[in-house]
């Protein structure tokens, strides 16, 4: 749809100040007739236009004024006036369409006063452009008055921040502020920062302490007038003296002024220095009582001026022949408390062996030599084998870390357990043995290095927690070993190690069992140990042996009371003569528990796909070290089938034939390995979805895969994917066919799967091929029961001895569906235009694919298909039929297997005969005259008086041209004009006026008669019921015959038209029906010109230079019926066809053609897909040339369109999309 055009009323002027004034202002003054158009791309979303004389004028008060406007390719040319005076002649001509241009200018107006803009159409244009039409998009009156001074300007300081914030100045225009700064009274005033109007503050960041910056902000309005600056402010960042440390070149305590510049090098303090070659100063102040600056040495540095607390204290000369690095060019040691500041300034002078004055900054460093104070609060609490360590915080804030130091027994060696920042205070000490003491203490470090004296000491014995039944190797946590024991791996000893000791100590374990063992090696170079039980000694334990022997029992004590105990082994010192050695070992101390757990309990089964989760309650014994699953089917034993460890409690048993019953018992394990009793036994089902007729791709949700299957794409294997397996695993799904396929890959280097069915083997199938097969059905059942079965297929690991490899592979489990679906029911026919339309009810099955619509042909046993649709579609239009024919139609749904169901009933129809042949409205049965003519003046008359039931008679003669016809008659009683083609309106002149325009009138026939020399034949326009019949129309300058304006219910039939578009060959159409979409707004008040339900019959047209006949979008519903059409004169510069239709359902049938120019029959999609669907054409035929491009072409959008089998082919063929039989 175009623009909507909106006249523009004339309005009264007002007098404005500065502003923009949209062409829809009512301060703008109009006349003429400008029209509106609505867009987006301009200025206030609108434009108005001007075709006749007229202008636009505005009054202002402003200094200057722009006239802002579109160019386009159909501009003219306007005068501009100021004052009265004209000013310019502006072209706005443009090839290509421009927006928001400005056309005019003017500046520098008195402000005293008003002014007046006035824009005058001249009538004239480029000799490039299409039109004369003149645009307005605005009127901009700019403003030249500069806002107020801001006020109100205060300030924040955060660290080395200033945020300066202001208030709002009144003026609404108001756009933007800028914030400047002057550092000191004579530095150069910076601009900062801009904010928009509605953002009052700033952050001007990193500012020196110490230093004052004045600061003030000026307003600019949205035409860039500027304020006078605010009232400016003095702001000064407070002095922050620094701490103990090094301050790098980069450390915002450090204030550089000038233009220093920064320079990577790893020679330097932090991997940097900045060097200054011009005025400025680096500057640190500092609360220590000594201060050094650390620079470089070089060839090209200058001599520069140090300052302590503003006093110059010397000047230094940074030249050296050879570079030096971190050299300490100044220090100051010894000042006295309080703040200081040392400033190194460039002076720009140098020694006269150096090349440069510059002068370079390394770092600051502010050292601290007194060292932090002892820690303090220092305590030990001992927390199961773990100690935790608490201190007080220290007050001195230079500190950085403390450091926790060791001392275990009787040791005098101190080792540091960790080292933590200088906030903490509290820290673990994890895993110390049980029984040992342990001191502690701590130091501090501060920021230069310094190292506090140790904090006092705190001590904690580790108490010996008894253990529970189990095995504790050797260098178990619960094992205490003191003394200097090593540990040497091996794996012919419990846990895969054992410890021996050469020298004083023992090794011990606390327990609650009722007994307790000492496991050892026993060998050639062992001495003895005692044995002491509870602090008492029960005897001494000789670890000789002529042969080592492994995980021997030294010791055992039996039958204690379960409370807590001590065992503890001592060396001696001492052995047997017969030995090499005194040491002795310790392989584990084992303390059996000879009482079983008990049973779990509340075991619970919950189904899942292919296998079962058991779920139950933990047994309550502390020494439980796991869970053993026993299963077994519905009848007979139950067998382990798996462990769980102590911490889980839950069992998924996979795997499992679907649908089958099984029963499941649990026991639990102690450390020792003594088993409970078993729990109650439970029975559940493995769940089994038997899934319906179908193909189950690989990897699909509805097929379970175990093992590691990898999924491969490819073209060749069903759903554009195949899955193999090579190691243990197979695939398995749920069916309820009556049959089940496996449909995979053969190839050299498959292996061989079994094939099992609801648990049962039933082969094994050799995947092996010479070259490689796809879409394989490898193992196929039938017969079953469909009562829901599994299919499972395994990998064997087996192979065909040609094979190369073992692998297996899925394509697909296919489920055939072998039933049909019901007939389809209701199967009824009605006669429309183009055939017969059919209707059914949709069948119940789900799997229907598509409904196949068959026709027969009375006496004929042969039925034809002639359509498919959709599963959704239960409607079909079948075209083309012979008039005075019987048919008869079926339809058969047909499932995704592709079974057919039976026939539906038959829908029966006989056509009728030629819709048209028995036209009542023809010349040959024009009734009796009313009245008699034979001039012009009598045929004025006759017309002007006719009314319902008129019928007007043409003598031979001729009638000139330019009739109107207004008549609203009845369709009972029409008013007719007729005459034979001697009588004859000719106009001599084609390039100008109509030989009938009927306009607004309803029943209206026009019969014989000759019309030519006109520049329109007949036009229909805002008319209903209109015949154009039996006429001929020759020599016509433009169209032939036009039906438009929604005229509708017409009909052009049995009309001979000859030679159009001898004005205008691209507006040569034969007949015409519509508007062209985009003369809707010019025609049709931009509404669709739904020119509807017209017929075009049994017309020759020749010599046409556009389309023989054409019907535009917004037309629907008509009808073109045998009508003969030649080609061979059109030249239009947009037409190559014969017929072409944008509207919808038209029914194009029985033309006869020739000479098309590419397609005979164009049917067209609007760009908006408003139009261009429904269409049916068929029985059509082009005799002579065959088309070079097609007979029908239909859109590309092609919703309902349809081209019947029975029209005949082009060069590209019949249609460029599928015919309908």
């Amino acid at each position: 749809m175009g623009a909507l055009l909106v006249p523009a009323p004339a309005q009264a002027a007002s007098t404005v100040g500065a502003g923009t004034w949209e062409n829809t202002s009512s301060v703008i003054k109009y006349k003429g007739s400008w029209k509106t158009s609505k867009s987006s791309q301009d200025s206030g979303g609108s434009v108005r236009r001007l075709n006749a004389s007229g202008y636009a004028q505005l009054t202002f008060t402003t200094s200057g004024v722009r006239w802002v406007t579109r160019k386009t390719s159909g501009s003219g040319i306007a005068d501009v006036y100021v004052d009265g005076t004209k000013k310019a002649t502006v072209d706005l001509y443009s090839p290509t369409t421009q927006r928001q241009q400005v056309a005019y200018e003017v500046t520098g107006l008195p402000t005293a006063g008003t002014h007046t803009i006035k824009i005058v159409r001249t009538g004239k244009k480029n000799a490039k452009s299409s039109g004369k039409s003149i645009q307005l998009d605005a009127f901009v009156t700019p403003d030249v008055v500069a806002p107020a001074a801001p006020s109100g300007l205060t300030s924040k300081i955060t660290g080395d921040d200033v945020t300066l914030t202001w208030s709002a100045n009144a003026e609404s225009d108001v756009k933007s502020y800028q914030v400047f700064r002057r550092v000191g009274t004579r530095g150069d005033r910076t601009l900062i920062a801009t904010t928009t109007a509605k953002v009052r503050t700033a952050t001007d960041p990193g500012r020196l302490p110490g230093e004052t910056d004045l600061y003030d902000v000026v307003a600019t309005d949205t035409s860039g007038n500027v304020s006078p600056a605010s009232s400016a402010l003095s702001v000064q960042l407070p002095i922050t003296p620094r701490g103990a440390g090094t301050y790098d070149e980069k450390n915002p305590a450090v204030g550089l002024r000038g233009p220093w510049t920064s320079t990577s090098s790893t020679q330097d303090v932090a991997g940097a220095h900045a060097s200054l070659k011009a005025a400025g100063y680096a500057q640190l102040t500092f609360s220590t009582s000594s201060i050094r600056w650390i620079s470089r040495l070089d060839s090209y540095s200058g001599i520069a001026d140090v300052y302590l607390d503003g006093v110059k204290q010397t000047s230094v000369d940074l030249y050296a022949a050879t570079a030096k690095a971190q050299y300490v060019a100044y220090e100051v040691k010894d000042l006295p408390a309080g703040p200081h500041t040392l400033r190194v300034v460039w002076t720009g002078t140098k020694n006269p062996a150096a090349s440069a004055t510059t002068i370079t900054l390394d770092a600051f460093v502010a050292p601290d030599l007194v060292a932090p104070a002892a820690p303090t609060g220092l305590t030990a609490v001992a927390s199961g084998t773990d100690v935790v360590l608490t201190w007080a915080r220290s007050t001195e804030p230079d500190l950085t870390t403390y450091e926790v130091r060791e001392r275990e027994g009787s040791s005098t060696t101190l080792r540091s357990v960790g080292t933590f920042p200088a906030g903490t205070t509290t820290t673990t000490v994890l895993g110390r043995a049980q029984g040992s003491t342990f001191t502690y203490d701590l130091v501090a470090t501060d920021t230069s290095g310094n190292v506090s004296a140790p904090s006092r000491g705190a001590s904690v014995t580790i108490p010996i927690k008894p253990e529970g039944a189990g095995t504790y190797e050797n260098d178990s946590a619960e094992v205490t070993l003191d003394g200097t024991w090593s540990v040497i791996p091996s794996k012919l000893d419990s846990g895969g190690s054992y410890s021996s000791l050469d020298g004083p100590g023992f090794a011990q374990v606390s327990f609650n069992t009722s007994g307790i063992r000492w496991i050892s090696r026993v060998n050639n170079y062992s001495g003895i140990a005692d044995v002491y039980l509870d602090g008492v000694k029960q005897k001494s334990v000789d670890l000789y042996s002529p042969s080592t022997k492994f995980q021997q029992v030294v010791y055992e004590v039996k039958g204690l009371p379960e409370t807590p105990h001590t065992l503890r082994i001592v060396r001696t010192g001492t052995k047997s003569p017969s030995s090499n050695s005194t040491q002795i070992l310790l392989d584990a101390f084992l303390a059996p528990n000879v009482f079983p757990p008990a049973a779990p309990r509340d075991v619970a089964p919950t189904p899942v796909p292919g296998g079962v989760q058991l779920d139950w309650t933990a047994s309550p014994e502390a020494d439980v070290s796991s869970y053993r699953v026993y299963r077994g089917a519905a009848t007979g034993n139950l067998t382990a089938v798996g462990t769980q460890p102590a911490d889980d409690t839950d069992y998924v048993d996979t795997g499992l034939q679907p649908g089958a019953t099984y029963r499941y018992q649990v026991t639990a394990l102690n450390t020792s390995g003594t088993e409970s009793a078993r729990s109650e036994i439970i029975t559940t089902t493995v769940p089994m979805t038997a899934l319906p007729a179908g193909t189950y791709e690989d990897g699909s949700p509805s097929v379970t895969q175990q093992g590691d299957w990898t999924k491969a794409s490819s073209t060749y294997d069903s759903g554009g994917s195949i899955s193999s397996l090579t190691g243990t695993g197979y695939a398995e799904m749920s069916f309820a066919t009556s049959g089940i396929r496996w449909v995979t890959r053969t190839n050299a280097y498959s292996g061989i799967a079994d094939v099992w069915i609801d648990g049962r083997k039933q082969e094994s199938v050799d995947l092996y091929s010479a070259g490689t097969k796809t879409g394989q059905t490898v193992f196929e059942v039938k017969g079953l029961s469909e009562t829901g079965h599994t299919i499972r297929i395994a990998w064997t690991g087996t192979k065909n001895a040609a094979s190369t490899g073992k692998g297996i592979s899925l394509d697909a489990f296919v489920a055939p569906d072998i039933y049909a679906p019901a007939a389809p029911q209701a199967l009824t026919e009605t006669p429309v235009r183009s055939g017969v339309k059919l209707l059914w009810k949709k069948n119940a099955e789900r799997d229907v694919a598509s409904y196949r619509l068959l026709r027969r042909t009375a006496g004929s046993s042969t039925a034809v298909l002639v359509g498919t649709t959709d599963p959704a579609t239960t409607s079909f239009t079948d075209v083309g039929l012979a008039n005075g024919v019987s048919y008869s139609w079926t339809v058969v749904a047909r499932d995704t297997s592709g079974n057919d169901s039976p026939a539906s009933n038959a829908a029966v129809l006989t056509t009728g005969g030629d819709p048209y042949a028995t036209f009542a409205y023809r010349y040959a049965k024009c009734p009796t005259a009313t009245v008699t003519v034979s001039t012009r003046a009598q045929l004025l008359t006759a017309i002007k008086a006719g009314t319902s039931g008129t019928v007007i008679r043409l003598n031979p003669g001729s009638y000139g041209s330019g009739y109107l016809i207004n008549t609203k008659a009845t369709a009972a009683n029409p008013m007719w004009i007729c005459g034979p083609d001697t009588a004859v309106f000719d106009n001599n002149d084609f390039t100008k006026g109509y030989g009938f325009q009927v306009n607004g009138a309803n029943n209206v026939v026009l019969a014989g008669m000759t019309v030519r020399n006109v520049q329109k034949g007949v036009s229909v326009q805002y008319a209903k019921n209109v015949t154009i019949a039996d006429m001929r129309v020759e020599r016509i300058g433009d169209e032939a015959i036009h039906l438009k304006n929604m005229t509708t219910d017409s009909t052009v039939i049995g009309n001979s038209v000859d030679t159009t578009g001898l004005n205008a060959k691209n507006y040569g159409e034969g007949v015409y029906i519509g508007t062209a979409q985009g003369n809707w707004c010019k025609y049709n008040n931009c509404q669709p010109d739904n020119s509807d339900r017209n017929v075009v019959a049994y017309n020759v047209i020749k010599n046409n230079t556009a389309e023989s006949i054409e019907a535009k979008a917004g037309t629907n519903d008509g009808t073109m019926w045998k009508n003969t059409m030649d080609g061979s004169t059109i030249t239009a510069d947009d037409a190559d066809s014969l017929i072409q239709i944008m509207g919808s359902g038209w029914v194009v049938a029985g033309s006869k053609g020739s000479n098309s120019p590419e397609d005979a029959i164009q049917i067209w999609n609007t760009d908006d897909g408003s139009y261009g669907f429904d269409n049916v054409v068929y029985d059509n035929a082009v005799a002579v040339g065959p088309p070079p491009g097609y007979v029908v072409h239909l859109p590309y959008v092609n919703d309902g369109n349809v081209a019947g089998c029975d029209n005949s082919r082009g060069a590209k063929g019949l249609s460029n999309v599928p015919c309908q039989n």
